[in-house]
């Protein structure tokens, strides 16, 4: 009876299954989709989580990747040990150079490298030995049976996998997001770690000698093709091969080298033949199974070729922030460099991220207790007691220098670590970084409060006089405090502008963001105003401190170097977050008339689900845990974003003041140039100190687009006075359009400033 049942229960569900008739409900659904509100969630109690697994459908080619069509083998039939021609051996190295770089992109190796069915014989297995590193892993066959195939093809991959092993053990040494900056799953496979570089020079130099022999068989275009090829491989094999070992030589001949191999690359790319059965999806059911099947990755010959230029670059200029030139111009040298357009890639910035701290030493030369005293000294405390290093070869406890000691010491180890990130920081992606500044802001506010303790301690051992500020009472620097301040400060300021260039915000919030931008910078300013008053105090002080505890005093020209290096410090942060604060302020104004007027697009919806006060509680979300400076409430940021109680006319003279004092602002900034002054107190690091001409150029570019941007923005000012002055009535709209630039665009002309682009509606004419 059992099986009886069985034939019936299957003949009830074949006829079911006959009686349905699918319909197409797409126009239904969408139709549907359309009535929802933005921000509307429909979710069905009853559909979990095992039903969602469920509808995934077995025998679908597009989830299932053991799933075989009819007539399809489980692997290919591509024979590696088939002859091939010149032509195919140079289309297949083009083709691997373009997934290598892909790989560099982000994308995963099995769809890039690991798709070549040469790669995956050569992998796998694992080779014991060198030797074993072949595309035949049988017995008989030798270098000389198709050389062309097992020398010269074979040399090129192993270079190109051992360049693949020193690219992933440097990310993976530093702080990346897998999936999100690179993927480093090798899927079990080794990437030749364990041989030594000179085994791959060796069979690159046979595989050049036999090319060259090959004279009366080979064309002369398509040997130097092969040659320059593989001459590249060796020399970037060579350049990756230093590593940390640049630190010390400063040596960019082989990056150099590997640069000047592109242009016969790029120009000998037309004579490849491209072969795609040498490469296959299939080689994904062997290294991850259980996940569905991903396309392949091709990007095409021209964009690898700029990428691969681009890296070999990058790779030659970040080698000039090796160059210790004191804190604040290693900021400056790290940001240019690591905030190009496009970002540099992420071997790039692991390698940077190296530079900056390994083994407890910043450049690899400069110990991080004496980086983190350079940087006290330059901003707040020049020529200072507390940072002399005599003051650790104290033993005696009851000497107020030994109790300085020992507290400073206990600083440096409290916030070294927040101080070094700063710098590793800029190394991210964009995204990440405005991220991680939300979350270390937060650390360098409690940080702020453990320094005023410090501060409060300190004073008693060195005997600080007090200073009375505008007939107030008096009042102490706070040094140690007032520098993590400013390091606050600054990273506050970087997550409001990263918001602009990431474009977190809506049209509507432009005005209330750069107010606030504003807002962060008239802060600022009259923080580092209070540290030059009291560094000025410092510096005319007639008692010095050494003689205070007995000491012998050093010179007053060495005093008198470390005074104004700090004051020409505090002139320029004051020049360039005034010409930030200008700017600000006019785009404030000229965004405030525009929404006024209702010609400022608007990317909100008017339900419920979005309102003022709740975008301004999602903005403020990285600034509501900071206790200083205290955030705005909404009442106050709402009055003061939209300039209640101004007319019209007022906010555009407040915009063409700002507009004014902003291109005068960075006009300066542009005459200083990005570095302080070196003087002799680097010259411990015993290095020649270069030119650093790529920074210099990538931070004149940035100060020459917001220039660019201030006189767009004037531009745009004065569209909207024409506009308003044009008005019969005060009823009448303006009749203007407004469009936002969006971020890497040409009319966009910085990332941080987004000045709108105004046009007449009726003739169309730019203004």
């Amino acid at each position: 009876m059992l099986p009886n049942n069985e034939v019936r229960v299957s003949q009830k569900t074949q006829v079911v299954g006959q009686s349905i008739i699918p319909r197409d409900i797409t126009d239904q659904f969408t139709k549907a989709a359309l009535t929802l509100k933005i921000g509307q969630l429909v979710k069905d109690e009853y559909f979990t989580l095992f039903e969602a697994v469920g509808a995934l459908e077995i025998m679908d080619a597009k989830m299932d990747s053991g799933y075989l069509a009819p007539g399809e083998a489980l692997e290919d039939d591509y024979d590696v040990m088939r002859e091939l021609q010149p032509e195919e051996v140079l289309g297949i190295m083009d083709e691997l150079l373009c997934h290598e770089m892909a790989w560099h992109m982000g994308h995963p190796l099995s769809q890039t490298l690991f798709t070549s069915i040469y790669l995956d014989k050569l992998l796998w297995p694992v080779p014991k030995t060198f030797e074993q590193a072949q595309f035949y892993r049988g017995e008989g066959k030798t270098d000389d049976d198709l050389p062309l195939v097992n020398l010269v093809l074979r040399a090129y991959c192993l270079a190109l996998v051992k360049s693949c092993d020193f690219v992933n053990a440097r990310v993976t040494s530093e702080y990346f997001y897998e999936e999100e900056d690179f993927v480093t799953q090798l899927y079990n496979r080794s990437l030749l770690t364990e041989f030594g570089v000179e085994q791959f020079y060796t069979i690159i130099d046979r595989a050049v000698s036999w090319i060259d022999s090959q004279g009366d068989k080979i064309s002369d275009e398509l040997r130097t093709a092969l040659k320059a090829r593989l001459g590249f491989r060796k020399e970037l094999l060579d350049a990756l091969d230093q590593d940390l070992d640049v630190m010390q030589s400063r040596s960019t001949e082989s990056f150099v080298s590997s640069l000047s191999k592109v242009p016969l690359i790029e120009k000998s790319v037309s004579l490849g033949k491209s072969v795609p059965d040498a490469f296959s999806l299939k080689i994904q059911r062997k290294l991850a199974s259980t996940v569905p099947p991903r396309p392949m990755v091709k990007i095409s010959h021209e964009d690898a070729l700029d990428h691969l230029k681009r890296f070999c670059r990058d790779a030659i200029d970040i080698q000039e922030i090796l160059d210790y030139r004191g804190p604040e111009n290693l900021r400056v040298a790290l940001w240019c460099l690591a905030s190009r357009k496009p970002q540099p890639s992420v071997y790039i910035r692991s390698l940077l991220q190296t530079f900056i701290v390994s083994d407890m030493k910043v450049l690899g030369a400069i110990p991080v207790k004496q980086f983190f005293y350079n940087d006290l000294a330059e901003l707040t405390m020049p020529f200072n007691l507390l940072l002399q290093p005599e003051n650790d070869e104290v033993e005696v406890p009851s000497d107020p220098r030994f109790q300085m000691a020992k507290h400073m010491s206990a600083f440096v180890k409290r916030a070294s670590q927040p101080l070094m990130d700063t710098f590793r920081t800029a190394c991210l992606n964009r995204c990440r970084v405005r991220r991680t500044l939300c979350h270390t802001a937060i650390d360098w506010d409690n940080l702020q409060i453990e320094a005023e303790d410090l501060d409060a301690q300190l004073r008693t051992l060195n005997l600080e006089p007090p200073l009375t500020l505008r007939g107030g009472e008096p009042t102490y620097s706070y040094p140690i405090s007032s520098w993590a301040y400013h390091q606050k400060l600054v990273q506050l300021r970087l997550i409001i502008q990263l918001g602009f260039e990431l474009s977190i915000y809506a049209p509507e919030e432009l005005p209330g963001m750069y107010w606030y931008l504003s807002h962060l910078c008239s802060t600022h300013l009259a923080h580092i105003d209070r540290i030059r008053t009291f560094t000025v105090a410092a510096s005319r002080r007639s008692i010095s401190p050494t003689s205070i505890l007995g000491k012998k005093a050093n010179s007053v020209a060495e005093r008198k170097r470390a005074f104004e290096k700090t004051l020409t410090l505090l002139d320029r942060h004051t020049t360039t977050i005034i010409a930030i604060d200008a700017f600000a302020l006019a785009l404030h104004a000229l965004y405030v008339l525009l929404a006024r007027h209702n010609v400022l697009p608007s990317a909100s919806s008017k339900d419920a689900y979005s309102s003022p006060r709740l975008r301004y509680e999602l903005r403020m979300k990285p600034f509501i845990p900071i206790s200083l400076p205290e955030m705005v409430s909404f009442e106050d940021y709402e009055r003061e974003a939209a300039l209640e109680g101004d007319s019209d006319s007022v906010v555009l003279d407040r915009a063409s003041r700002a507009m004014t004092e902003a291109r005068k602002a960075w006009e300066s900034v542009l005459a200083n140039g990005p570095f302080l002054p070196v003087g002799e107190d680097y010259s411990s690091a015993d290095v020649n100190i270069g030119p650093a001409k790529a920074v210099q150029d990538e931070w004149q570019r940035d100060v020459k687009d917001s220039l660019r941007a201030c006189i767009g923005t004037s531009l745009a000012i004065g569209a909207v006075k024409k506009a308003i002055s044009g008005k019969r009535t005060a009823s009448d709209s303006l009749n203007l359009s407004v469009e936002l630039p969006e971020v890497g665009s040409k009319a966009r002309w910085h990332d941080w400033w987004v000045v709108p682009k105004i046009s007449e509606k009726s003739t169309g004419t730019k203004s």
